[in-house]
């Protein structure tokens, strides 16, 4: 994945070896510098001062005078949150554990750095980020964004997906780091903002070769082995400088905002289609339901309709026309009025059917037939 390590980590820095010897005798020559002083008040040696301006200074205040300032400039505390080292004008002397040192004023400098582990965003907080067009002024606090290029599709036929394409996106990633040798620290970067610049600097080469070999579909797709990759080269460029680079995780990519306005709408629109669908099932459910307990209920009514006839004709020992003639009656006799004007063959079709249910009743004699 990516380029060769060479090529994008670049020339790895050397360590820095201690001189404690050194410190050790500038040490001794700062102890002097105090005792001599005390020593000539001791004795009590006294000398004129500035005699051209007729004032007389004796040896011996001036002596403890001169000793408690440059005691007092030699005192150097380093903090229980900062680590830290003695150096001579750029050269590393020793490491400093937290507490009070002396440092000899003018012989040694005391460095330091951030003792816990630190953590920062690329290419800078959220709020940081400026999100106008790169060739507007940048505006002062604010950084420019990390944009790289993605590969074209990578399946067979071009586009199976939205992210499919050649693309540019928008990168951020959180890093995580601390000082593991303070002289080597001092002496390749020396401030908290080098060491996140040049993270910064080799994750953006690092991302933009990763990017040409995806597109911005499989790039999410292979977040985690991008995550390993990049901190592993990462820290192959920090060997040797006295930080750790403890882990890197890249932040899901920003896409365009009209691409991102797509794909929000994606799940609404399936959601809405998969809701229709359910519906339609649930209408054609129903309808078929209705539809089978009417039939039922109908089938129930013609069934026990049925029964009824078949046992009038068993008990009064009668034919089914007959039945049905009898019902027909039954029927006109719920009517108010019956008006066949003009219509002589009707009304004797009527009088024949009731006559026929008289004589299916005479039949039966007016007993009921035992079955």
């Amino acid at each position: 994945m990516g380029a060769d390590a060479d090529t994008v980590v670049g020339h790895r820095p050397t360590k820095v070896n201690p001189n404690p010897k050194l410190y050790w005798l500038l040490w001794f020559c700062g102890v002097a510098i105090v005792i001599i002083p005390l020593i000539i008040a001791l004795v009590g040696w006294s000398y004129p001062l500035f005699d051209k301006f007729g004032m007389n200074f004796e040896g011996g205040p001036t002596a403890i005078l001169f000793d408690l300032v440059f005691f007092a400039l030699s005192l150097k505390e380093v903090p229980a949150n900062k680590v830290a080292a003695a150096f001579c004008y750029g050269g590393a002397l020793v490491i400093l554990p937290s507490g009070l040192h002396f440092v000899p004023f003018l012989l040694m400098q005391i460095k330091d750095g951030p003792r816990p582990v630190q953590e920062f965003q690329c290419p800078g907080e959220p709020e940081n980020v400026f999100k106008g067009d790169d060739k507007e002024p940048l505006p002062a606090g604010m950084v420019r964004p990390i944009r790289v290029v993605t590969g074209g599709p990578k399946t067979e036929g071009g586009k199976d997906g939205l992210l499919n394409e050649r693309m540019t996106i928008v990168l951020n990633f959180v890093v995580q780091w601390a000082i593991t040798d303070v002289l080597d620290y001092v002496s390749n970067y020396g401030s908290v903002a080098e060491v996140e610049k040049q993270v910064r600097d080799i994750g953006e080469a690092l991302l933009a070769e990763v990017a040409v070999s995806h597109s911005a579909e499989s790039f999410i797709d292979n977040l985690p082995k991008t995550n390993d990759h990049l901190v592993t080269k990462i820290g192959e460029r920090f060997e040797n400088s006295g930080v750790k680079i403890i882990s890197t995780r890249l932040i899901s990519p920003d896409v365009s905002h009209e691409v991102s306005k797509a794909l929000a709408g994606i799940p609404e629109e399936r959601a809405k289609a998969q809701q229709t669908v359910i519906k339609s099932e649930a209408d054609k459910t129903r309808r078929t339901k209705e539809g089978e307990g009417t039939a039922a209920a109908e089938f129930a009514l013609l069934d026990a309709q049925a029964k009824g006839r078949r046992e009038i004709m068993k008990r009064l020992r009668v034919s089914g026309e007959a039945v049905l003639a009898s019902e027909a009656v039954r029927g006109l006799s719920d009517k108010t009025d019956v008006l066949v004007a003009g219509a002589e063959g009707g009304m004797k079709d009527v009088m024949s059917i009731v006559k026929g249910a008289q004589g299916a009743l005479q039949s039966g004699n007016g007993k009921e037939v035992q079955s």
